[in-house]
């Protein structure tokens, strides 16, 4: 659903061009459907599986926030692929979660690069996805850093659904623009990146610009949910898992984005509102999914979960 917004929210938003006819801005019984009733009769595989691939020695919080992120989603399965030391630290606080020491190419979606530092292994690792993996790829952090450290035209080699969930500095290692020229024109940046390489991009930001640049026309979206509580380490990391598992329960690269950036911004604004834009940690903002689940679901009598 388009909904028109003022030149001052714009601009308060980062967005300093009138929006075209083709953004889209979806309201929350748009969004309800992204969560169709559950059939009683159904099991894990019903709702499809996620493997995050997460964490390092220094960075085991990225797995940990990824993990928590991708069980509310709603997907059956959660998969984390890790080092030994990160699987130590974490196995006894995710009981439900499959512990792996290799990539499961049988999963729904896979996301890759939260907190894995990016090394030429983690390229290498991203390579092999994009070439034998045929499911939906979301490449996070550390692998979009891999990506503009050792060659992004790997992704022009892809035989997955592949969606890239940059911030605006990451954007800017991956093109060559500068922050400014990105932030001056992030929905046109973003479109263009996305159409060359077909895949899904999701621009992090006050205003979040998605596009999905695999099918001749491209589909852009926006969404404007959330608060500055998420202008934090963490964040980035609930995101890509939350979106892993969205994806992996059966939505396509755009409503998957859509899906996972507006309820994660519903759940800050409700954390905010709780703890404030100050306080409100990346813990606090997990612990107000389900809220903000139960929220968009109860926008329409006829969606229920």
């Amino acid at each position: 659903m388009k909904r028109n917004l003022s030149p001052k929210q714009l601009e308060e938003l980062g967005i300093s061009r009138p929006l075209d006819d083709n953004v889209k801005i979806y309201c929350p019984r748009d969004i309800a459907e992204f969560y169709p009733v559950r059939p009683r009769n159904s099991h894990k595989g019903t709702f499809g599986s996620a493997n995050i691939i997460a964490g390092s020695d220094s960075y085991a919080g990225a797995a940990a926030l990824s993990v928590s992120a991708a069980l509310k989603s709603g997907c059956g399965y959660v998969k984390l692929t890790t080092a030994p030391e990160v699987k130590n630290a974490l196995v006894a606080h995710y009981p439900q979660t499959i512990f792996l020491r290799t990539p499961d190419l049988t999963s729904n979606a896979i996301a890759v690069g939260m907190g894995c530092v990016a090394t030429k292994e983690l390229y290498e690792t991203v390579k092999n996805l994009l070439e034998n993996y045929n499911g939906t790829l979301i490449i996070d952090a550390d692998g979009l850093n891999a990506l503009s450290k050792f060659g992004k035209d790997i992704l022009k080699q892809k035989n997955c659904k592949v969606i890239l969930t940059p911030h605006a500095k990451e954007f800017s290692r991956l093109t060559g623009l500068t922050v400014e020229q990105i932030t001056a024109s992030p929905i046109e940046t973003a479109r263009d990146f996305a159409s060359e390489y077909k895949v899904a991009l999701l621009l992090k930001g006050a205003a979040t610009v998605i596009c999905d640049g695999s099918q001749k026309e491209i589909k852009t979206a926006l969404n404007v949910r959330g608060s500055s509580a998420l202008a934090r380490a963490g964040s980035g990391d609930m995101l890509s898992g939350y979106l892993c598992g969205s994806s992996a329960r059966g939505l396509n690269p755009l409503d998957a984005c859509v899906c996972a950036t507006y309820t994660m911004g519903l759940a800050a604004e409700l954390a905010s509102k709780q703890k404030t834009d100050y306080c409100a940690t990346a813990e606090d903002i997990l612990k107000k999914i389900h809220l903000a689940v139960k929220r968009l679901t109860t926008q329409n009598p006829s969606v229920r979960i």
